[in-house]
């Protein structure tokens, strides 16, 4: 999801996750409303991670912190002890399992709070600013890590304001402005639609300042293959 600041993403957010009631419309998941669940309920099946983790966490043992979802649900302890485990493989903390939190980098602690998520196995996980707060090794480190979830057939829903991001990582973008929605496309589509990106309130990318200034014919393909150029040439540069 994408838009400025006030333009009604994280209001979705919290609709989908029944921290907000509609005033009109139904929310619906995997075709079945959820509009009459309660927040305890679609937290089953929707896990949502802040942007700062360490608004999240309350456990100092990262093992305890990824458990504790499971406590309250009448699992043994042999099956909370094989999910976690499962769980913390996925996210690629399992060698740090028995670790404090307060020992982790910043991109570290994000993954222990998608792992508290994960390990509840919810069809659908949405992050505020995933990368918010990185530098560039660890929001290519989270992104792909987010990439690899979504391949394993996890739902990722992001809200962010990174247009690079967008491009680089979403094969779909929703777009808002003033709680009104705007577009439901591809990320090249947005960033090369001026009309589109004067309503939103959007910055013009240097991409398509380019396209024009070299008479590109077609600006979405000039994007998307910069975009995949890139991909390909940091997979090179890491391999």
């Amino acid at each position: 999801m994408f838009g400025k600041n006030g333009a009604g993403k994280s209001t979705l957010a919290k609709l989908i996750c029944g921290f907000e009631k509609p005033t009109a419309g139904r929310i619906c998941l995997a075709g079945r409303d959820i509009s009459g669940d309660t927040i305890k309920e679609r937290a089953q099946r929707i896990g949502y991670v802040m942007q700062n983790p360490n608004q999240m966490i309350s456990k100092p043992l990262i093992w305890d912190e990824v458990e504790m979802a499971l406590l309250a649900g009448g699992m043994s302890a042999e099956e909370r002890k094989e999910r976690v485990e499962e769980t913390l493989k996925i996210c690629g903390l399992y060698p740090f399992r028995k670790w404090p939190v307060s020992a982790l980098s910043f991109g570290q602690k994000k993954r222990v709070t998608i792992a508290g998520i994960l390990v509840q196995r919810p069809q659908m996980i949405i992050l505020d600013e995933p990368t918010a707060g990185q530098d560039y090794h660890h929001y290519t480190e989270i992104m792909e890590f987010l990439k690899a979830l979504n391949a394993q057939g996890f739902t990722i829903v992001m809200i962010t304001h990174d247009m690079h991001l967008m491009l680089e990582y979403t094969p779909r973008a929703i777009v808002f402005s003033e709680g009104e929605l705007l577009a439901d496309t591809t990320a090249a589509h947005v960033l090369n639609d001026p009309d589109l990106v004067e309503r939103a309130n959007l910055k013009e990318t240097s991409l398509y300042t380019l396209s024009m200034a070299c008479g590109v014919e077609d600006p979405q393909e000039f994007t998307k293959r910069f975009i995949a150029y890139e991909e390909a040439h940091r997979k090179r540069q890491e391999g």
